[in-house]
């Protein structure tokens, strides 16, 4: 196996902010104000949410692909440039002046989801060719220095491209589109550019499954015990946490009447409070592995509905804490979520356990939203005079959000990871400020473009115990 060059380190590091920027400009804000711009309802505007995770069942294509010719790095190229290359068509498809509205919706709707579908191919090809690259002592650190940057271009995007888009509006009402169609053209540039770089990273040889091998194989993560176990949390875990977080904003915006702009202040600092926290998941994921970390992050996941049900009108500081919280222990969760399917799922088959993880994940991911919005519309429409005063439909999906959390939490006992610490190691850990060494320990913030070490690959070495290892300074 080859391992990560500084050379290739650096183009990956480029690769995802670039990609970081083309995400960002192509979802969110952006892609909601977009959708307003061109007359679409609430309906259409919450198929445009669905379709990311509707396109993740196209990894399975993702892994048969990887089957049938093993050339991970030019389906990765190939799938990324002609996802983000769409995107000049759907605005095409909006400039133009269609008599049927509802037609131009469909059209764009079903570019949009064709887009996704290649970045899904695109991913499972990426992640499974870079975590050839990456020593596995080391994924952590490199995906947590990687996140955080992304992160930060993210943020920047937001910044620059918002106040662009604010300063149109404001002085070129009538230019509206002519805005959006300069933002998704640097998209474009900028996810182009992503693909100059991935270009640069090393392709490693690699012995991939045959083809005939995968359409046998198809059903080999369900078959595994642990990693079953592990995809069966990760549906109930999702379907938990998405019935409540997409609609936190709503709650903000008509129940709390948070102002767009505070609500934009409070996105920004849950972005840097999850990019200031990557790095140091990453380090200490390096040390103590990742189900333990993700174990203890989601116990603070758990509580974040109920507590927001607690904010009320005019509140300012509970809510900035609520998204400090949330993005410091969300971004450990993320973090050592994915290392976890990398560390369980056998190197040969890896394509193929990646696609199911983010196949269940999605599913999950997707029915949550529906069913809660259909619970809410039942209750909108029913006679709940017998709730307590200030008590709201949304309290109450809020509530069945926690309930559901600390349900599904009680199914990661079920699977396992190799060499994986307690939460007991981890809490003695953390209290160990002195070991951690924050001060000097996150200089690779500054200087991120360090080559990476290959860890001992000896398995002898159990020595490595996490209560010990973590005790050393960590450069």
């Amino acid at each position: 196996m080859k391992i990560f060059s500084n050379h290739d380190l650096k183009n990956s590091i480029y690769d995802g902010m670039c990609a970081s920027v083309f995400a960002t400009l192509t979802a969110g804000v952006f892609l909601t104000g977009f959708a307003l711009h061109l007359g679409m309802d609430e309906f259409s505007i919450g198929i445009l949410a669905a379709i990311p995770y509707a396109a993740t069942l196209f990894q399975l294509q993702g892994s048969y692909l990887i089957a049938k010719n093993g050339r991970r790095k030019r389906l990765t190229v190939l799938s990324a440039a002609v996802a983000r290359s769409m995107w000049l068509i759907v605005l095409g498809i909006a400039c133009l002046p269609l008599s049927s509205l509802l037609l131009k919706h469909i059209l764009l709707l079903g570019l949009i989801f064709l887009s996704h579908c290649f970045i899904s191919i695109s991913y499972v090809s990426w992640l499974s060719w870079t975590s050839e690259l990456v020593p596995e002592g080391s994924l952590g650190n490199f995906f947590g220095t990687r996140n955080m940057l992304n992160s930060t271009a993210g943020i920047a995007a937001v910044i620059a491209f918002g106040y662009f888009l604010d300063f149109t509006q404001r002085n070129l009402p009538d230019a509206s589109l002519e805005g959006f169609s300069l933002i998704f053209v640097a998209a474009v540039l900028f996810g182009l550019l992503s693909c100059i770089f991935l270009r640069r990273i090393s392709d490693p040889q690699n012995d991939p499954p045959r083809e005939s091998d995968f359409k046998r194989n198809l059903l080999l993560p369900l078959k595994d015990a642990n990693f079953f176990r592990f995809l069966t949390y990760t549906f109930f875990w999702n379907l938990a946490v998405y019935s409540a977080s997409p609609f936190i904003t709503l709650y903000m915006l008509r129940e709390l009447a948070f102002s767009y702009g505070f609500v934009a202040i409070l996105a920004m600092i849950s972005a840097i409070a999850d990019l200031t926290a990557m790095k140091f998941w990453g380090v200490v994921s390096d040390r103590l592995k990742n189900k333990a970390i993700m174990h203890a992050a989601s116990w603070v996941a758990v509580f974040l509905p109920i507590l927001w049900s607690l904010v009320r009108p005019g509140s300012l500081w509970m809510p900035v804490f609520l998204h400090i919280l949330g993005g410091g222990f969300w971004a450990g969760i993320q973090l050592c979520t994915n290392n976890l399917v990398l560390r369980i799922s056998p190197r040969q088959h890896r394509p193929l356990y990646i696609s199911a993880f983010n196949i269940t994940a999605g599913i999950g991911a997707a029915m949550a939203p529906v069913l809660a919005g259909l619970a809410l519309k039942i209750l909108s429409a029913a006679d709940i005079s017998f709730l307590p005063a200030g008590v709201l439909p949304l309290h109450l999906v809020f509530l069945t959000s926690t309930i559901l959390r600390l349900g599904s939490l009680q199914l990661i006992r079920k699977f396992h990871e190799p060499q994986e610490a307690t939460i007991g190691q981890l809490i003695r850990i953390l209290r160990n400020v002195r070991g951690l060494n924050t001060t000097n320990g996150f200089h690779p913030v500054l200087h991120p473009f360090v080559p990476l070490r290959q860890r001992d690959t000896d398995p002898k070495p159990q020595s490595d115990a996490p209560t010990k290892s973590l005790t050393r300074k960590e450069n």
